[in-house]
């Protein structure tokens, strides 16, 4: 089922994009960052990346291009402390979808959970109010389940020249909308709010977009980096400190 609604929302986009992309492959950049394990007693940061193809980084051609990658080095430069990064976020994915990457994550050690969702939303034919809702509830069983959570508000697709024209204006129209709903969201629960992409997508889209003209280049997704970065510092302050290791019992 998951497998054919990512078929049916790839041709939808061959409706809205002059030219949409052959290849969905991105790079896997899971894993550890940062100090190893010698160098540090401290317990890894978990980083979590939840939403769409802009969390997932579809684009980047190398792990380390990823925005995932990108803010685990910066986070573990800041903060000093290792940084294990875990993207469950998916191309396509709608806020609808983020509720079972969430799930995934629920035997991770919470830490920093990055969210960038909304732009699919504001593509399909469907009331924006529920998609809002459903974005508040997560952001809310994140939170309860002790999560530095950083929102990133939905993404304009009016600044991506790749869309055909109609679909920029009502996008534009639309994401406006949803990224209040989201910052209102962040505010409400307590969450930290990060810069979504700006005009300069639309002004640079030759040197921060890909080909298609829509998702973020590897130098896109460091310009988002750099943007982010200082929010998910200011996240990690607001982290307990890592308790050590219990050492095992002896007889």
């Amino acid at each position: 089922m998951r497998r054919l609604a990512l078929r049916l929302a790839r041709l939808y986009l061959h409706l809205l994009a002059h030219r949409p992309p052959a290849d969905w492959t991105v790079p896997v950049a899971d894993g550890r960052y940062g100090p190893s394990a010698d160098d540090t007693d401290d317990h890894p940061v978990t980083l979590l990346m939840l939403g769409d193809s802009l969390a997932q980084s579809f684009g980047a051609h190398r792990p380390e291009q990823t925005l995932g990658a990108l803010l685990a080095r910066g986070l573990a430069e800041g903060a000093g402390r290792p940084v294990l990064l875990r993207v469950h976020a998916r191309a396509g994915a709608t806020t609808a979808d983020v509720g079972r990457q969430v799930l995934r994550a629920a035997r991770l050690r919470p830490g920093i959970a990055v969210l960038i969702v909304g732009g699919n939303d504001v593509l399909l034919p469907a009331p924006l109010g529920r998609a809002a809702r459903r974005h508040a509830h997560l952001a809310r069983s994140l939170r309860e389940a002790g999560w530095q959570l950083v929102v990133v508000p939905c993404p304009d697709p009016g600044y991506a020249p790749g869309f055909r024209a109609p679909v920029r204006w009502i996008g534009h129209h639309r994401s406006t909308r949803l990224a209040r709903l989201h910052t209102r969201t962040a505010t409400r629960t307590d969450a930290h709010l990060a810069p979504t992409s700006g005009p300069e997508f639309h002004h640079r889209a030759a040197q921060l977009l890909g080909p298609d003209g829509i998702h973020p280049s590897p130098h896109g997704y460091a310009t988002h980096a750099t943007r982010m970065l200082p929010t998910l510092l200011t996240a990690a302050s607001h982290l307990h400190p890592a308790l050590p290791t219990p050492a095992p019992a002896t007889r």
